[in-house]
């Protein structure tokens, strides 16, 4: 049977066998020949791979000292070898399942840094150097003759394309040593020429703080009020007291609010622009939320084959599997909406089996503090003194292109870090706190955007609640109301570069349209990556132009434009 092997007294025993043995983890020998009374015989056996040898390497280079043979075979026919070997091989092969090579649209094909395991012969079958006696099992130092034949057969180098299974995690390993050493040169450089520019805040500045940024976090506070209107509309409409327009009308005008109160608040009172954007995103939030709870539950209640959890949906609580509308309209059904880490409702969330883990959750804690450090570090020591000396030189006059370039060039780096470690702080570390203490099933936040090869690729990846609300409450809305594909693609983006620049210029009370400009500017660049991944397939040519314009030109140009901007408005 496939990956078994059974042993019995002969061909035509129908009884018990006399051995079974699972293949899994085991390899063939090729024993080579042995002579008896002037007749050959042609040797292989059955050995277990933990002790000899790594089992993510091929069978080749397991070592011969420590090779124990669990069966040993001989026939005096080499065709009935080859076949018995052949078919042992494919036995053990059964047990390994082949990496699969399908991949997101729009991103490169994966490349496998570990063992690749594939069923071949290489992989499991350790073929003998030369006929040897079946029964010698010490290397001999007579075996190896001047003139044993080096070069067998006719193979391709490893590096060429046909040269099997390659593994790059040494290089991979050297790519991370230089990686490390060139940036801690960097910092070092920095730290050498500007000093150490982390200060510890003294008492006056510590005690003002909270007064400064009062107004944010009341406004935060207010942002309850919001939730509990847009529960008693909904409550209305479930009982009937309220009509279908009125409903949407108060719906809509609750939710507008909550997105534009706190930026009157930000505006007028002027908290720091750390706790402005603090506010400011989560007023957008909770704006996006309430859209898609009205436009869920107006869906619940209008449909009558909507109105029940989906069967599509597993992993639920016993008591949510057959919640109907409007049994999902109450409180605790609402905040939990509003904490859980998602922008689309609906009636019941996959729930996670395992509970709340406590070790998991102090694991996320000393994660997100390490990488916030990390990120306060890199701003301070990298980004604040290449700014603050381009700022400096164009308020003396003394700015040439020359110097400007060299300083985009030195935000590159550092920003792409920063970057990367904010996308690793949020969508990873603390969504997934968030997810764990509510026990929040679906966990997919992201897929692997850095792979994209077309710029629609990465917005589609990197954000997946943000994509999952357009797709939802502002694509498919625009298609059924018989918008082309392409206009409704321009509206998404449109869409999302009016939040963009909502949440950089009003926390620093300036509208310059600098964040605007740059989505907008990423439409044509989504035509043409996507032309060019169509013509050339399985190439990195669209991946390419997404890290430079994001990481070399995109994000470093948009911090000297605000930096710039911002400087002159406190200049003046």
């Amino acid at each position: 049977s496939c990956g078994t092997l059974k042993y019995s007294a002969s061909h035509n025993s129908s009884g018990n066998p006399l051995a079974t043995l699972s293949l899994r983890h085991c390899a063939v020998k090729d024993d080579g020949i042995k002579t008896r009374r002037n007749e050959t015989f042609h040797v292989f056996s059955i050995y277990r791979r933990e002790r000899s040898g790594e089992l993510n390497s091929p069978a080749q280079d397991d070592d011969e000292d420590n090779i124990v043979p669990l069966f040993r075979f001989s026939t005096p026919q080499l065709s009935l070898k080859t076949s018995w070997m052949s078919y042992l091989t494919e036995g053990i092969a059964s047990f390994v399942e082949p990496p699969k090579k399908s991949r997101q649209k729009g991103t490169l094909a994966p490349i496998y840094f570990g063992g690749q395991v594939s069923p071949n012969m290489n992989m499991y079958a350790k073929v003998a150097e030369k006929p040897k006696a079946a029964h010698s099992k010490s290397k001999s130092l007579n075996g190896f003759q001047p003139s044993r034949p080096m070069h067998r057969n006719a193979s391709v180098s490893f590096l060429s394309e046909g040269g099997g299974n390659q593994n790059y995690r040494g290089l991979l390993n050297l790519a991370g040593i230089i990686l490390v050493v060139s940036n801690f040169r960097l910092v070092y450089e920095t730290m050498k020429k500007h000093g150490v520019l982390i200060t510890i805040p003294d008492k006056e500045e510590f005690l003002a703080a909270p007064l400064q940024d009062f107004p944010a976090h009341t406004g935060t506070l207010l942002l309850n009020v919001f939730v509990i209107c847009g529960l008693l509309i909904e409550k209305s409409l479930a009982k009937g007291r309220l009509g279908e327009r009125l409903g949407l009308l108060l719906h809509l005008l609750n939710a507008h609010l909550a997105l534009i109160v706190p930026g009157v608040i930000v505006w007028v009172f002027k908290p720091t622009p750390f706790s402005s954007a603090g506010l400011l995103m989560c007023g957008t939030i909770l704006w996006m939320k309430l859209i898609s709870y009205f436009h869920a539950n107006s869906d619940y209640r209008t449909s009558s084959l909507s109105n029940m959890a989906s069967p599509l949906v597993s992993d639920l609580d016993r008591e949510e599997e057959n919640r109907r509308y409007p049994e999902n309209v109450t409180l605790g059904n609402m905040y939990y909406f509003w904490f859980a880490p998602t922008l689309t409702y609906q009636i019941a969330f996959p729930k996670s089996k395992h509970g709340i883990r406590v070790t998991y959750i102090f694991g996320l804690l000393l994660r997100m503090s390490i990488t916030a450090a990390l990120i306060v570090f890199l701003v301070k020591q990298t980004i604040f003194p290449t700014v603050d000396k381009l700022v400096g030189s164009i308020q003396s006059g003394k700015l040439d292109p020359i110097e400007a370039a060299e300083s985009l060039v030195k935000l590159a780096i550092p920003n792409t870090y920063v970057w990367l470690l904010v996308f690793y702080f949020y969508f990873h570390l603390f969504m997934n706190l968030l997810a764990e203490i509510l026990c929040f099933g679906d966990r997919v936040f992201y897929k692997d955007w850095w792979n994209c090869t077309e710029i629609g690729s990465y917005w589609r990846l990197w954000n997946l609640p943000v994509h999952m609300w357009m797709v939802r409450h502002l694509y498919m809305p625009s298609i059924r109301a018989h918008v082309p594909p392409m206009f409704a693609n321009l509206i998404v983006f449109l869409f999302s570069a009016v939040l963009h620049e909502y949440l950089i210029s009003v926390p620093f009370h300036m509208v310059r349209l600098w964040s605007f400009l740059g989505m907008m500017g990423q439409v044509p660049l989504v035509f043409l990556t996507k032309y060019l991944d169509r013509k050339f397939k399985g190439s990195s040519v669209g991946n390419i132009i997404f890290w430079l314009t994001f990481c070399v030109l995109g994000q470093p140009c948009a911090i000297l434009l605000y930096s710039i901007d911002y400087a002159q408005l406190q200049a003046g």
